[in-house]
């Protein structure tokens, strides 16, 4: 991998004997003071691959034939996820970036980029470090900044939400959500004191056997007029749950969702539905679609299948939406979580996913 050293007095100059020696394609893989100053390693990222696999072609033209292709496709295959996970463990960062960044700043920086956070937040969150500040400190002083940025709804909170509609995701999330959210009521209110409204023109079979299994009322709406009619007959509800269809971004404004939400009257809030996914795109899409409701939380679904929850992270600390909670399958009622708690998954995470991909290197090397 041609990984070569340089130090100087200053990181400043370190980095610009790693410019004159590499060029601006150059990755910087650490970077720590010693008592001749900063030693900095890094490595040539543009055509490391090509030349790994340059290097081995005369070994692999010695195969024949079909042996010999495959052979080199599966050394070409291999050499890429070692540079698929070099990236992911540095944050995606060249050298340019690091440029006149302190080394605790810069590595505060890369693990916060391991979490999957955005640099929009990380440099948002980085303004919050004390400038002479220890690793150990600098990192706590970022993580705790982080943790007071996620708010948490209280079940207070939330039974003071007498109408919620449950909005994104897809159907078995929203469904799944509002099984959980009845149970959770149920531990304060009465089941003639909860009702739930379907949107629905086919609504969900789960639901509609957990609502008859509970002693729930449940109505269906399919319509803004339906739907004013049914919150009409559950007035006297205390807690008020509505399945909602899918939004359609696509539509903005003229989503008909999000159309009979708004015509309903004051009152009527709307819980937010979120995947724990990593394709950032599309829970921003599903965040400024939905914000044209009064959203009042999240409620988040698949935790248990999630390879990284930076992304999540990122909505709630960046729109300052509070969680409500936890959907899921494997347990009966909506799983409560601290701030502290997502982030502490969030680091889970990151550590397996470096473990998995570390066990990857090793294979390819």
């Amino acid at each position: 991998m041609n990984v070569q050293r340089f130090t100087g007095r200053t990181n400043k100059l370190a980095l610009e004997q790693v410019r004159v020696a590499m060029g601006p394609e150059a990755l910087i893989l650490s970077n720590k003071r010693t008592t001749d100053g900063v030693e900095i390693c890094a490595m040539l990222e543009t055509g490391t691959v090509v030349s790994a696999i340059a290097q081995a072609r005369p070994a692999v033209d010695s195969l024949a034939g079909g042996t010999n292709e495959i052979a080199l496709a599966h050394l070409k295959r291999e050499l890429t996820d070692l540079r698929e996970t070099l990236h992911a463990a540095l944050g995606q960062r060249q050298w340019q970036e690091t440029a006149g960044k302190r080394p605790v700043v810069a590595t505060i920086e890369q693990r916060l980029a391991t979490l999957g956070l955005g640099r929009v937040l990380i440099g948002e969150l980085m303004e919050s470090v004390n400038a002479d500040a220890s690793l150990n400190e600098g990192w706590r002083q970022a993580i705790t900044n982080l943790a007071t940025r996620i708010e948490v709804l209280t079940e207070a909170e939330q039974a003071g939400l007498r109408v919620k509609a449950i909005v994104g995701g897809v159907g078995a999330d929203r469904s799944l959500a509002i099984q959980q959210l009845v149970v959770a009521a149920s531990q304060q209110f009465t089941p003639s004191d909860i009702a739930v409204i379907s949107m629905l023109k086919d609504p969900s079979s789960a639901l509609g056997r957990f609502c008859h299994e509970h002693d729930i009322a449940s109505y269906m709406a399919p319509d803004a007029a339906s739907l004013k009619t049914a919150l009409s007959t559950v007035k006297s509800c205390r807690q008020v749950f509505i399945e909602t269809p899918d939004l359609t971004p696509s539509l903005g404004g003229q989503d008909p969702a999000v159309n009979a939400l708004l015509k309903q009257r004051a009152g009527l809030t709307a819980l937010l539905v979120l995947p724990c996914t990593v394709q950032e795109a599309y829970l921003q899409l599903l965040m400024t679609h939905a914000e044209q409701l009064p959203l009042a939380g999240s409620v988040l679904t698949h935790l248990g299948d999630a390879t990284s929850i930076g992304p999540v992270l990122g909505i709630l600390a960046g729109r300052d939406i509070p969680v409500a909670g936890v959907a899921d399958s494997a347990n009966s009622e909506l799983l409560r979580i601290t701030s502290e708690g997502l982030i502490n998954e969030s680091k889970r995470l990151a550590r397996r996913s470096l473990e998995r991909k570390n066990q990857q290197l090793k294979v390819a090397v």
